[in-house]
């Protein structure tokens, strides 16, 4: 089990993206599975979840929420880190 953080979900479908603490691959999660409890996650929350790799995808095979709005701007301060970088390499 692993701690992540999601940094992007879909509401219709129950998919998710999450960073984990291991801060290797993302780790991607298509929903529950049929018959299990849908939990509702949001971008910032912190998560429980068991990876599978699957390929050359990191997949969850369960998540469980620890806490809703954990990181509430994690997606918003990653684009900003990103661009910073970006910038950086152009100014070398």
């Amino acid at each position: 089990m692993m701690l992540g953080v999601v940094i992007w979900s879909c509401q219709r479908t129950g998919r998710a993206i999450v960073w984990c603490s291991d801060h290797r691959d993302l780790a991607h999660y298509d929903g529950p599975t049929q018959g299990s409890a849908r939990v509702r996650i949001e971008v910032g929350d912190l998560v429980e979840v068991a990876l599978m790799s699957e390929k050359s995808v990191r997949r969850c095979v369960s998540m469980k929420l620890i806490e809703a709005a954990y990181m509430p701007e994690v997606a918003s301060e990653l684009k900003c880190q990103s661009r910073r970088q970006a910038i950086a390499i152009a100014a070398a």
